[in-house]
Order: structure tokens, then sequence, then C-alpha cells
């Protein structure tokens, strides 16, 4: 006890934390193990090297933790220069004690020499931090040799790991890999490159740039075109707002259209009959029909003449599939229904407005008295198809091809196929069905020297064979008949996918993969042909025609369509390999 206390009672009157403070640190020096340090390490050591006692006065042997600042003023490391002269060897860097010879460990400089004297054993200074490594290696490049720029420099890669720390790359290796955590990297965003549309300068010069615009690989967006558009107000014309109504429509934006309707109307920007239809549409293809065609009378009676071919036309038309959704409603009983997508009418109410139409005969212009439009019977065909009275269709369609010239251009020729396929969508799966179609389009094309199948009517006829056994066999022998009768152009790929479909239904996985090579050296042409040709040709007008063509159908496949479906068949011919593998 007389030892004790003659022990402490040179210590300084310490408060509660700094006393365990100080056992702590105690109790780490006399028991910290020894660390061998693994390859090159270059963490420095438990105890701070000589030269950086040197620098610190107050740093004992054993290490711990002393007096805070306030107890004692020599507890205090901070440099100033007023004090200690040059600091200079104190701000330079400080090598590794082992690096040095024992004489130059000592500090000389005799301002710091006389505070520099070792404290009491028991009185324990407070750890210094360690100097933070710098990550970042300076390198001037004016002193450098040539020779230095062509070796590579091997920068220090950080401090290593102790031979004593544990195998992480093992552990990891032990775990399985169900229980380790899965990390998925998403793609970042790209942004839509939009296509620069210039400056117009006349009401012409604006539809053509929009024309160009949505024409454009990629085409331009609604809301791009739509700004561009409100930019120029000076400009607009009626084509113009036409021209950006049919754009919304084959977007399914009908607000959108809405607006620039009414956007005419504070304008005063007049509407023609293409307006009119392009209206008329709108409200076929949201199911407000009976409006529509209730508007439509109306205006009859107080114009006092027949409804437009174009108008009338555009009452064949129905309900956009799965554009349209229900809001929820409150029932009697206070619940809400669910939304749901607005479906076509029924047969019932089809052959109601069929009957309208018929009673009111549109207005034929002269140039429309020298034939029958095909569209017209278009229109007329896919409704009786959809009232399921394929007998009338077929009547229909065979009074028409009796009346057609000898000699048919592109347009038309094209026109009365598109008439055909209407008759190609089968009822049933089964080959008497496919038989039965094959009937129905040979005795068509009979009645006309000019109409010769396509590809979209080889895809149309395939379709009717999925329900049947074997059904590669039997759609490459139709193919091959084809092929035979009428050229190889026949085959495109939307004919191919759907033969390496039967084939892999038909588990002939080498088959279906002859295809999907076809298909790929195909792509791979596409692709040279058309850049050749745009680098050659550019975009010609017919070009611009064709494609501005596609706004006015009820119905067109959307680019790269075949592109996607291919992906997926491809996705189901690696599982089918993958589990011939197994």
């Amino acid at each position: 006890m007389h030892h004790h206390a003659s022990l402490t009672a040179n210590l300084p009157s310490l408060s509660l934390a700094s006393l365990f403070q100080a056992a702590a640190g105690r109790a780490w020096a006399r028991t910290r193990p020894t660390r061998a340090y693994h390859r090159t390490s270059v963490r420095s050591e438990g105890v701070a090297p000589i030269s950086l006692r040197a620098v610190h006065p107050g740093y004992g042997d054993a290490g711990g933790v002393g007096e805070s600042s306030s107890s004692a003023p020599s507890a205090s490391y901070a440099v100033h220069p007023s004090v200690h002269g040059d600091c200079s060897r104190v701000a330079a860097p400080i090598p590794h004690s082992s690096a040095l010879p024992r004489s130059a460990e000592q500090v000389d400089d005799p301002s710091t020499s006389s505070q520099a004297q070792p404290r009491e054993a028991n009185a324990r200074p407070a750890f210094t931090h360690r100097p933070k490594r710098s990550l970042a290696t300076n390198l001037d490049v004016e002193t450098l040799k040539p020779q230095e720029f062509e070796t590579p420099h091997h920068l220090d890669s950080g401090p290593l790991a102790y031979q004593s720390d544990p195998p992480w790359e093992d552990i990891r290796d032990s775990v399985p890999e169900t229980l380790l955590p899965q990390i998925y990297v998403r793609p970042l965003p790209v942004l839509k490159q939009q296509p620069m549309i210039p400056n117009p300068s006349t009401p012409e010069d604006l539809v053509t740039h929009l024309t160009d615009a949505i024409m454009a690989s990629p085409p331009a967006s609604l809301g791009h075109l739509l700004s561009y558009h409100a930019a120029h107000p000076s400009l607009h014309s009626t084509e113009s707002f036409n021209l950006l109504i049919k754009v919304a429509i084959r977007h399914s934006s009908y607000g959108t259209v809405r607006d620039l309707l009414s956007r005419m109307v504070r304008e005063d920007v007049p509407g023609d009959v293409e307006t009119r239809t392009l209206r008329v549409r709108c409200l076929v293809r949201t199911g407000y029909w009976t409006r529509a065609w209730g508007e439509e009378m109306a205006r009859m009676r107080r114009d006092g003449e027949a409804m437009p071919l174009p108008v009338w036309l555009e009452f064949f038309g129905e309900v956009k599939r799965g554009a349209i959704w229900v809001k929820p409603t409150t029932r009697w009983n206070g619940q809400k229904s669910t939304p749901c997508v607005l479906q076509p009418p029924d047969s019932s109410v089809i052959a109601e407005r069929l009957d309208a139409l018929l009673n009111h005969q549109p207005l034929v212009r002269p140039a429309d008295l020298e034939r029958v439009p095909p569209r017209v019977v278009y229109a007329i065909v896919r409704a009786f198809i959809a009232r399921d009275q394929r007998s009338a269709a077929t009547q229909v369609t065979a009074d028409y091809f009796a009346t057609l010239p000898h000699e048919l251009d592109e347009e038309w020729r094209w026109s009365c196929l598109s008439i055909v396929h209407l008759h190609l969508k089968p009822r049933r799966r089964t080959l008497a069905e496919h038989y039965a179609l094959c009937k129905t389009l040979f005795g068509f094309l009979d009645m006309h020297p000019s109409l010769r199948p396509t590809s979209t009517t080889l895809f149309f006829l395939l379709g009717s064979l999925k329900g049947t056994r074997r059904p590669g066999t039997r759609a490459d022998a139709v193919v091959r008949g084809f092929v035979k009768h009428w050229g190889p152009d026949i085959v495109d790929d939307a004919v191919r996918r759907r033969v390496a479909s039967y084939w892999l239904r038909q588990r002939e996985v080498g088959r279906a993969e002859s295809v999907s090579e076809v298909q790929a050296a195909v792509d791979e042409q596409r692709v040279e042909w058309r850049a050749e040709k745009e680098a050659m040709t550019g975009l010609t007008r017919q070009d611009r025609e064709r494609r501005r063509r596609w706004l006015d159908l009820n119905r067109s496949p959307r680019k790269n369509k075949q592109r996607f479906f291919w992906r997926l068949l491809r996705r189901r011919l690696w599982r089918a390999k993958v589990r011939r593998s197994q």
C-alpha cells in the first residue's frame, strides 16, 4: 500500500476517464502480439520510429495515453515556427528508422534539444495520429528522361494484408453461391438522340421538315414534333395540323388529338375533309362510334349532301386494341370496379352498324365513278368477316374481282391482295381448315392473271398449321412449293420465323438452328445494303410517300417487330439446346 501510494503521489490530478484510458493503454502495451508483415508491407509499426519521437518529445517507450493538453504544457505537440525556428526538417518526409544509421536518428537542432528531454516514466503521453499516406504519386515531367516515358512506372499499390489476417478468398469460396449477395448491374439509361430539324421559312417547308423528321431513323418523338410545330405559329396550316393529328392517332395519344383540334379553332385554321376524317377516326377508335355517327347524320341534314367517302369508310373501323382503358366506376354497393381494356362490340352491334352504313350511301366523286375503290371493298369484306359471314364476304370479293381490268398497276394489285388476306384468317387450327384456306386462296388467284401471292400471303397460310401434327414438316413442304412456283423472294423474315418455330415445336432443334443461321446471314446483308443505298441515293420521294402511307393504315406492323420475335425464338432455341445437352 505504501509503495502504491508513493507511485501515485507523483502523478498529477487526473479525471476518472483519464485513469481508465491510461489503464487500457498500459494493458494493451503489455499484451499486444507481435505482427508478421506480409511481403513488402509499408505499414508502420505499433511504436513510432525514433525520428518521430525526436520531433514529438513526449513519446514514451512503452506507449500509452497520458495527460491532456490542459494538465501540462509539455503535452502539446503543436509545432510553432516562432518557437522552433526552421520547420523544414519536421515537414520533410520521415524515413523508416531501420533505413537510417544510428547517428542519423537523433535530431541535432539546438532549439529543440532542450525541449526533447525524456519525461518521467509514469507520465504517459498521448498517441499521435499516424500520418496519412498519399494515394497519388507526384511526378515532375520536366526532370524525367526520355527513356522513362517509355517504361512503365511501378507505383505503390497501398498497404497489403497481414499474414495473420483471415483468408478472405478461402472464406468466400467456401460459402455457397446461394448465400452470397446478388449484385444486379442495371444499364445506364441512354438518352434518345432527337433528329435536328432545320428552321422553316414557308408553310410548305414546315410540312416537309415534319415529314422528314417522322420518317427519319430513328424517328422524332411526338413531343419533339409538337414543340417544333408550336415554335412556328405563323407557318401553321391545315396540312401541318392534319399530319400531327395522324401521328398522334398512330401513337394512341387521343388527348393530343383533341388539343390539336382545339388549337385549330383558336388559331382560325380551317379544316378540310381530311380533318373531318381524322376526327371520326379518333372517335371510332376510342369507342365513341355512336357519337360520331350522330354528329355526321346531323351535319348531313344541315348541309343537305351525303357523307364524303373517306369519312364513310372510317365508320368501318373498330376500337384500338389495348389502347383504351375504362376508368373504374362506383357500383351500387359502393365498391369500385377495376379498370379494364375497352373491348370491341358484340357481333350484333357490328351487324346493326353495317346495316346503317349500307343504307346511307357515301358521296362519290367523279373520279371514283370509273372504278370502285378497293378500300371500300376491303372495309365491307372485313365487316362481313367480323360478323362471321364468310360466304357473303367471298361473294363480294368474287364480284369485285370480276370487274377488274386486265392490267393492274402495283398499288391496285397490292390492294386486291390485302382483300384476299382477309379470307386467310383461320377459324380453327386444323389440317382441314388449312386445305380449305388453300382452296380459297388459289380460287382468288385464278380470277386474275396479275394476282400473285407475296410473303404475307404465305405467312397467313402457314398460320393454319399451328395445331396440326408435325407442323415443321408440313410448313417446309408448303414453303418449298411456293418457292418453286414464285421464286425465293416469297420467303421473308416472318415466314422463316414461323417455319423455325414449327421445327422447334416438332422438337427438331437442328432444323430450327439452320433456319436461324440463314436469318442471321440475311440480316447482315440487309444492313450492308441499306447503308450503301442511303450513302448513294438517300431518301427519295417514293420512299417518303411509302413511309408516310403507314399513318393511314388501320393496323400496321411496328418497326423491328420481327427482330423482337426472332430474339424470343432464339431464346427458346437456346433453352431447347441446353435441355438436350443435360
